[in-house]
């Protein structure tokens, strides 16, 4: 009895074909594009939360500020604009402002017993823009 040995047929081979392997790396290249693509957009939603939380620190201290000391101008309006860098430092360049401060007062007349106090806080090179308004009563000394 003679055995011959015999390939096996060419559709039985083992291993992975050249159009395999390009489908897995293909695969492996959308995921990492995938991966760095949400990164870049979790980095800049970082920076326009700490953008907000800035204008809105900034904003809300002017109000603190204006309650624990309400001028004493009965009748008039008064308006004041300051200049800050992205710290929330005052700055005395407004040409190097990341955020602009307008705080408007309307102040009425002391028989009406409340001052109407309006902070915006817009950040210069975009499109954010914070804006509170305040009814503040008057105190009676």
């Amino acid at each position: 009895m003679t055995y011959a040995l015999t390939s096996p047929p060419k559709n039985r081979r083992k291993g992975f074909t050249l159009l395999e392997t390009l489908f897995a790396l293909l695969i492996l290249l959308l995921g990492f594009f995938a991966a760095i693509a949400m990164n870049s957009a979790a980095l800049k939603s970082g920076v326009l939360n700490e953008t907000q939380f800035q204008a809105v620190f900034l904003a809300d201290s002017k109000i603190e500020e204006i309650r624990s000391y309400m001028p004493k101008f009965a009748g008039s309006t008064l308006t004041l604009i300051e200049h800050f860098d992205k710290n929330g430092l005052l700055l005395a360049n407004p040409a190097q402002a990341f955020f602009t401060r307008e705080t408007v007062i309307n102040l009425q007349t002391p028989s009406a017993k409340t001052d109407e106090v309006r902070v915006t806080v817009k950040a210069v090179r975009s499109s954010l823009a914070i804006s509170y308004l305040s009814i503040i009563d008057h105190v009676d000394d």
